[in-house]
């Protein structure tokens, strides 16, 4: 590639890269030509989508860290790859989250603080670290992967703090999108149903008996895919006049 093709490709970040819809979201931008950077704690799943991708990683559009997002020192690092490669941001995901307990009063305080310190404190403190390097982009955009959970107290979503998380990534987001828009930067979400992906630690009966309950177009878990799709859109310059809002792909789980 040349040095024109290098910097035309956009340099995204995508937390939480290496499974589920993270994964799903390395492969749309991938396949769009972007430059990626991605991380995951577990080392067993960024050498997995590392070989999935050799030829991207060989050529460093395709750049996979091991890290936790809530610790500085690796967001620091992170950083540090960015500047050293692209020397710019143009989109950022805030994909990586966790649900722990399920229940209201059964959920423990540790529970509760390490829910909301991946799904919550650290989009803030990623974004707030990146928003140097986005402010370097022509069309910077941070997007973040919310969940059909933080609209309604809903039975099926049975977290009571990953849903309170969620809740408060939609707020965080308009309160972003409020306080970059004077900078150029889009801030924007995503809100997913109930997708296909590890995050249902392998039950598979509970994943699909929701969908069944909830969603009222295929009754079927949805496609990561689709909402890479969606992202993909809010990244793109047919959404620059979008700022502020959270997209929902739930299949009508919000609805029905």
């Amino acid at each position: 590639m040349t040095d024109a093709g290098r910097a035309a490709r956009r340099a995204v970040c995508i937390s939480g890269g290496t499974s589920g819809i993270g994964a799903s979201l390395v492969a749309a931008f991938l396949g769009t030509g972007d430059r990626v950077y991605t991380f995951g704690r577990d080392p067993n799943k960024v050498a997995r989508l590392v070989a999935r991708w050799p030829e991207a990683a060989s050529q460093g559009a395709l750049i996979a860290l091991v890290g936790d997002v809530t610790h500085e020192a690796f967001r620091s690092q992170l950083l540090d790859e960015v500047r050293s490669t692209s020397d710019r941001l143009d989109v950022l995901v805030n994909n990586a989250g966790v649900i722990l307990g399920s229940g209201t009063l059964e959920e423990s305080v540790e529970q509760w603080r390490a829910t909301l310190e991946a799904n919550l404190i650290a989009p803030f403190a990623l974004t707030q670290s990146c928003a140097g390097l986005l402010e370097r982009s022509t069309a910077p955009v941070v997007i973040n992967v919310s969940s059909a959970c933080a609209q309604h107290p809903f039975a099926t979503c049975t977290s009571t703090s990953y849903s309170v998380s969620k809740s408060g990534l939609d707020m965080l987001t308009q309160r972003l999108a409020l306080a970059l828009g004077p900078q150029g930067i889009r801030v924007n979400g995503v809100a997913p149903g109930v997708v296909e992906s590890e995050i249902w630690g392998g039950n598979q009966g509970l994943m699909e008996s929701i969908a069944q309950r909830r969603h009222v177009l295929t009754r079927q878990p949805i496609d990561p895919a689709d909402i890479a799709s969606a992202v993909l859109f809010l990244a793109s310059p047919q959404a620059r006049s979008v700022t502020g809002a959270t997209l929902k792909v739930d299949a009508g789980y919000t609805i029905g």
